[in-house]
């Protein structure tokens, strides 16, 4: 790479002139390290050292499968120590599907090694933590987070296998069954006898089992595997992964030809709730069309807006657009505004309906957004702030958020932590909330270069996106978050906040449901009418 090209599209020699190789750090290691290849490199080969030790062998002196299965070793738990130190806890779905079949995957290879066991004398133990301790050892200079995480780390590490190495003991037994099934079958009718799709993915998903570990055991009895039916049923997972994330995708069929000639839409939503802007497209089930009339559905495109579009966990504004005659006369239209949602670059789409008039491209219309409901949800985006950071002084720093949403009259907070909290310790955050809710305290937003946000220890969400410039909200003393979502202005605007249920949604994972500001009011006043009711009627 010799040139850095301008915003004008002009090209200026770089000061220092480089190749880009694609190497990798691992790559490179094993060049100036001149070993054999990349687990050999100190990034690697003492967590393959350990693992063999603990399985008695010495590597040196292993053949290649015995080396195949330490790379395995190596490779995954290195992997899955700094995805769960960026907060990616084992799960059924998304990314921490992924972890979960790394860490399964050690595991059963683990075992096939001859692994077993904490490597301290106690054959019951799990033996990913020793691993992990390797791998932490090794990372502390690097990244001084995954130090500073490793209770954690350990923790998540020897539940999930604990509880892994249990669903094992009955997947082999269930595999023996199947097997046996399968070579029954086949001796009735004259076929080769064959596992089919649905079971190997039950073994899989369900019991862990690799898939080149179920192939192997059934090839040994003379059976083969339906690896096309298989196939369906990833691709079944697959979906049902992308619909429990809530992936959204907007009903607009050609946007993507309307959106080419639309800059992105200027959001004013920070420092006012209303605002003039200019139709720049309307869309009626995904196709473009140049005017609507009343009672139709519609997506609105402006070129600024005061609406808050659908991000961050934080929902869309609603609101009302309203289209007026020539120079302020009469009233023309009347859209109201439902939801908004972000499409392709950062074009805010209006969802609506035409309550009044009509309405066409390139009317200048005036924009309002609902001041109480956005109310709320400043409130509840606010509190979701001061909640992650009250579960952070009370069960811990190693715990992260895995979620979140942001509504006008309530707030959902999922964050990873491996049991479900008491009583004790929920009143405890509900209080430190409340308390911090009390102190009134200015919330303080800048814009600044992304490294120097995290540099300053503002919190990101792991898997969210950020620019080079990012927004960060602080709460002086209590919490600072890269998020550009709402937020109120001082403390003292929530009210109150009050937390109406905890539980489990996914192995790793908890959540919290809890109200603030209007909705807090509400909340209270409504139990203290039904305890005086409830008493009345003893």
């Amino acid at each position: 790479m010799q040139y850095n090209k301008n915003d004008d599209g002009s090209l200026e020699p770089l000061k220092q002139k480089n190749i880009d190789t694609g190497m990798g750090l691992e790559r490179m290691a094993r060049i100036l390290q001149n070993v054999p290849n990349n687990y050999e490199t100190d990034l690697i080969f003492p967590i393959m050292e350990k693992a063999a030790s603990m399985a008695l062998v010495s590597y040196s002196k292993a053949d290649n499968a015995m080396r195949t299965n330490l790379k395995v070793i190596g490779d995954h738990m290195r992997a899955v120590v700094y995805l769960i130190s960026d907060g990616v806890i084992p799960s059924n779905i998304g990314r921490g599907y992924v972890v979960r079949r790394l860490i399964r995957r050690v595991v059963r290879t683990g075992r096939l090694i001859g692994m077993r066991g904490d490597g301290h004398e106690n054959s019951e133990g799990a033996f990913l933590p020793s691993l992990a301790e390797t791998v932490i050892s090794l990372s502390s200079e690097i990244d001084p987070d995954v130090e500073s995480r490793r209770k954690s780390i350990l923790g998540e590490l020897q539940r999930e296998e604990l509880r892994f190495v249990q669903t094992l003991g009955r997947g082999e037994k269930l595999l023996d069954e199947l097997l046996d099934e399968a070579l029954g079958s086949a001796g009735d009718i004259g076929d080769k006898p064959c596992l089919s799709g649905k079971d190997v993915f039950l073994l899989y998903d369900t019991y862990g089992f690799p898939i080149e570990i179920t192939a192997e055991i059934a090839s040994e009895r003379g059976v083969t595997i339906d690896m096309k039916g298989f196939d369906i049923e990833m691709e079944n997972q697959r979906k049902q992964s992308q619909a429990a994330h809530n992936v959204i995708k907007l009903s607009v069929g050609n946007e993507t030809e309307i959106i080419k000639s639309i800059p992105d839409t200027e959001f004013l939503g920070y420092e006012s709730l209303f605002a003039t802007a200019v139709v720049k497209g309307i869309l009626i089930n995904g196709n473009p069309v140049e005017n609507v009339s009343e009672g139709t559905d519609v997506e609105i495109l402006l070129d600024r807006t005061p609406f808050y579009a659908e991000s961050g966990g934080q929902v869309g504004d609603n609101g009302f657009l309203y289209v007026y005659g020539e120079e302020g006369g009469k009233q023309n239209a009347v859209i109201e505004i439902k939801d908004v949602q972000k499409s392709l670059g950062n074009i805010f789409v209006h969802k609506g309906t035409i309550k009044q008039g009509s309405v066409e491209v390139g009317k200048k219309i005036d924009a309002a957004v609902d001041g109480k409901l956005r109310q709320g949800a400043k409130a509840h985006h606010t509190a979701t702030h001061l909640l992650q950071s009250a579960l952070k002084s009370v069960i811990g720093s190693e715990t992260s958020q895995a979620g979140s949403l942001v509504a006008f009259d309530r707030l959902r907070f999922d964050f990873s932590f491996h049991r479900p909290l008491t009583e004790k310790e929920l009143l405890e955050i509900e209080s430190l909330v409340n308390q911090w809710i009390s102190d009134a305290t200015h919330l303080e937003t800048n814009v600044m270069a992304l490294q120097d946000a995290k540099n300053a220890g503002a919190t990101a969400m792991f898997g969210e996106k950020y620019g080079e410039q990012v927004r960060v909200v602080e709460v002086p003393g209590v919490s600072m978050e890269l998020c550009g979502g709402t937020h109120v202005s001082n403390t003292a605007e929530i009210r109150g906040f009050k937390i109406i249920s905890e539980q489990g949604i996914a192995s790793g994972v908890r959540r919290i449901e809890a109200v603030a500001g209007d909705a807090f009011v509400e909340y209270v006043c409504s139990r203290d009418n039904y305890m005086r009711h409830l008493c009345s009627s003893l």
